[in-house]
């Protein structure tokens, strides 16, 4: 097992157990209240328990989506050893499907933290010339796309 797998196990073990530990608070609280009306006070303080454990969930939901994006786009470009920017161009429109340079570049700052415009169009048409990414005519100007699957092998 790498170790990538081996993270992404113990990550989907770390959701359901605090899926599982949730679960049993809200059975508890249904019981306090069936049971002991007077316990409310209870109820409240697993409340905010069952809240903290949600919000602690959500980083491991995050880390779990991201290494589901990097699986599948590697699925897609098996042979993907790209600079960080041209990952970032891919990803994005991964997650976003169509996008104009601007709205691009952004993601892509949003990602890596910085990218010049210039240099994320330099990227975008090396990724065009190898057949990843294909320019759309839209309602809005021209957008930019992952060439569907089927015709990546054309």
């Amino acid at each position: 097992m790498s170790e990538e797998e081996s993270l992404e196990s113990r990550i989907n073990e770390l959701e359901e157990k605090i899926n599982y530990v949730i679960l049993q608070i809200n059975n508890l609280q249904h019981k306090v209240t069936e049971d002991n009306p007077e316990l409310k006070q209870m109820m409240s303080l697993l409340q905010i328990l069952t809240s903290t454990l949600q919000v602690s969930k959500a980083p491991f939901s995050v880390l779990s989506q991201t290494l589901s994006l990097k699986d599948r786009i590697l699925e897609r470009f098996p042979d993907f050893r790209y600079d960080d920017i041209s990952k970032a161009i891919i990803s994005s429109l991964e997650r976003k499907e169509r996008l104009n340079i601007s709205q691009l570049t952004d993601q892509v700052r949003k990602e890596r933290g910085s990218a010049s415009r210039r240099i994320v169009r330099e990227r975008v048409d090396k990724l065009i010339e190898e057949g990843i990414i294909q320019e759309v005519e839209s309602g809005y100007g021209r957008q930019l796309e992952l060439v569907p699957i089927d015709e990546e092998k054309k």
